[in-house]
């Protein structure tokens, strides 16, 4: 039943996402609380062309003095390595484990073995949020002072391994931490992504996990009741990168597939996973962007400075997004750009970072 629910769900994904991303960007987030209706004449090819929302002296320094240190309702959006969902109890991570042959964050070795891993760099990212009271995502999945810590290895064959946990609250009080590991190729490119956590809707769920293939998404709730499992085949042709839940790797990975050339865009594919209601416990929306090569420029953050190469992308029914990535594609910054002079800042950003091998 929940299968049917999700094929019917994403062949009108176009005309949820008028509807459900609509809200997120001109009522969620508008100072005003008003509705844009100009979005919708746009259609899936949105124009709106964004502006800086804070003056040299209120910004930190680097990146044209964009960003402001980090509030206390400091929280991001819609850009995370695995699934933002509710997290499992501690008895039910115990659980899920067991479902998965005691299966650990260690990736294990075709002998049995563990894998043997070199520590290369642990990172934390951290959204901010000035509006309505620091909460960010779709009505009714919003997140509350969101933070993700993570340590990157390198493995012994020489792809890379995230794990990480991510702390937020939602609702507002109510804390979360959800582990996570994500893995990447060789040139830093996202393989796979578990969360170890379940759907709003469907407690027998989790780990919530996706691979990314050349032509194809598939995700999947887990589940020990077969019939209660929620699998999802998205297929895609261009550069793919979650929208919502947010995944900072996800984004990370889709500059790596980029164009480098300031003349020339880059298309891309964007997915946003809302669970809305037991009927619906899924609701994928899959929408096009265009991504685009800005030049390189200095940036400081996480108490450093870089030299960072600089994106826009561009989503039906969102405000533009810049983005910063380091020479090795590490994402450094997200700012979202809007066109009312006085908007709330709002984005992502590295806040702490540390190497210990060159990657």
């Amino acid at each position: 039943m929940y299968l049917k629910s999700l094929v019917e769900n994403y062949q009108t994904a176009q005309v949820r996402a008028v509807a459900n991303i609509t809200r997120e960007s001109d009522v969620h987030h508008s100072p005003e609380t008003s509705f844009n209706s100009d979005c919708l004449a746009e259609g899936l090819t949105m124009e709106r062309r964004m502006k800086p929302a804070c003056d040299h002296s209120s910004c930190a320094s680097g990146a044209r003095g964009r960003f402001n240190d980090i509030s206390p309702f400091g929280i991001l959006l819609c850009w995370l390595p695995g699934l933002l969902f509710p997290p499992l109890t501690h008895a039910q991570q115990r659980e899920v484990l067991q479902r998965n042959a005691q299966q650990s964050l260690t990736v294990p070795a075709p002998s049995g073995a563990a894998t043997r891993r070199t520590q290369i760099a642990e990172g934390e990212y951290a959204i901010y949020e000035q509006a309505n009271s620091g909460a960010f995502g779709p009505l009714g999945e919003e997140v509350y002072d969101f933070h993700e810590s993570w340590t990157l290895w390198r493995t012994e064959k020489g792809p890379y391994q995230v794990e990480g946990e991510r702390k937020f609250e939602s609702p507002k009080y109510m804390a979360h931490a959800n582990r996570f590991l994500v893995d990447l190729s060789r040139d830093m490119t996202v393989i796979s992504m578990t969360e170890f956590t379940h759907l709003d809707w469907i407690r027998d769920s989790g780990p919530l996990s996706c691979e990314f293939f050349t032509k194809e998404v598939h995700c999947s709730s887990g589940a020990r009741d077969p019939h209660q499992s929620v699998d999802l085949h998205v297929p895609i042709e261009d550069p793919f990168a979650f929208l919502w839940p947010i995944s900072p790797f996800s984004l990370s990975s889709l500059t790596r597939q980029s164009e480098r050339d300031t003349a020339r865009s880059t298309n891309v594919q964007l997915l946003s996973i809302e669970q809305p209601n037991a009927a619906h416990p899924v609701n994928p929306v899959m929408l096009s962007g265009q991504l685009h090569y800005l030049g390189e420029e200095d940036l400081e953050t996480a108490d450093q400075k870089w030299r960072a190469h600089e994106f826009s992308l561009k989503v039906a029914m969102h405000p533009q997004f810049l983005i910063w990535t380091s020479s090795r594609g590490v994402l450094l910054a997200l700012a979202i750009e809007h066109s009312h002079p006085n908007w709330p800042q709002e984005g992502m950003r590295l806040v702490r970072f540390k190497k210990w091998a060159d990657f």
